[in-house]
């Protein structure tokens, strides 16, 4: 399929995925300054953890820290409960993994189905469980609410050629002194070989600048581990058929180093018990455990339904 063959919204995406015309590669001793700057920042949590009960960073930890860090400690403490939100999410990457691997004319309906059966009757997926106690009038909801995002996927992003060799649910490890502390990462989808990948996140929702920071994440550690950077970072949203992209630089790498250091520090920090978490209230109090005993999280929620005046405002 050439371009004159993509409709508007593939063709846009697809003018913001391609190389553009006298792209280099970073300098390879970018890779090496950027890995001395996290274990020279990471240098405190040398000895302090093991092989054995290493301390692991991922992305959702890195941006929970960032926010409230009560919050961060109390999610850590509560069983993880599947909702129709986070399985929706779940459905979508699953039909996206299946439409890349799908022989034959692709139907929407049909790969959704397929889908969810995946996932449903696969004793080993911790959703399942929570699909097959869901009432029916609950599940066409949900089935029609990830139609639609793959609908938006097929309709609005150019079809995936063999040669851009394209892995979905991609995960990249990493780690440091001795493997005591650990990074991971499972990419949404990656396009490309090492040294000019593009690394994208779909999204079921609104692309917000925490997006961003994850994606970041991502280059760093597929940086560190390839010995290569990718070349760009993009979120998808399914909803809105809108991509959002983030060349690779070596700015970009640094600030993913800084973020990650200061976040690995924290989480450290709070597991160790070596220090109270910081309370910073935002859109989790929503959301939070604890926000019913928690004063400051009160005020803002109260703040945020206009109940209340903001007097830092």
């Amino acid at each position: 399929m050439g371009d004159d063959d993509l409709n508007p919204n593939q063709f846009e995406v697809m003018s913001s995925l391609r190389i553009p015309e006298g792209w280099q590669p970073l300098d390879p001793g970018v890779v090496v300054a950027v890995e001395t700057l996290l274990v020279e920042s990471l240098a405190p949590l040398r000895g302090r953890f093991t092989a054995e009960n290493p301390l692991r960073i991922n992305k959702n930890g890195l941006s929970t820290v960032h926010g409230c860090e009560k919050f961060h400690v109390e999610q850590k403490r509560q069983p993880f409960a599947w909702n129709v939100n986070t399985v929706r999410g779940s459905i979508v990457h699953k039909a996206v993994e299946l439409l890349l691997n799908w022989r034959g004319p692709v139907t929407p309906a049909d790969v959704v189905d397929e889908a969810i059966s995946s996932i449903a009757g696969n004793p080993r997926e911790s959703a399942s469980d929570f699909l097959d106690q869901l009432p029916p009038a609950q599940m066409a909801e949900l089935r029609g609410a990830v139609m639609a995002a793959v609908t938006n996927f097929v309709d609005c992003f150019p079809p995936l050629k063999k040669q851009w060799r394209p892995l979905v649910e991609y995960p990249v490890l990493y780690d440091l002194f001795d493997k005591s502390v650990q990074f991971n990462t499972r990419m949404d989808l990656v396009i490309g070989q090492p040294g000019r990948r593009v690394l994208i996140d779909l999204k079921t929702g609104r692309v917000t600048p925490t997006h961003r920071d994850d994606l970041r994440y991502y280059a760093l550690i597929e940086t560190l581990r390839t010995r290569q950077a990718p070349r760009l970072l993009a979120s998808y949203s399914l909803d809105s058929a809108r991509l959002d992209d983030e060349d690779v630089s070596e700015g970009v790498l640094q600030a993913a180093v800084r973020r990650t250091a200061a976040g690995a520090l924290a989480i450290a920090e709070l597991q160790l018990g070596s220090r109270e978490p910081v309370v910073r209230p935002g859109v989790q109090c929503r959301w939070c455990p604890v926000a019913e005993d928690c004063e400051q999280g009160q005020r803002h929620l109260r703040v945020m339904a206009g109940e209340e005046e903001d007097d830092d405002a």
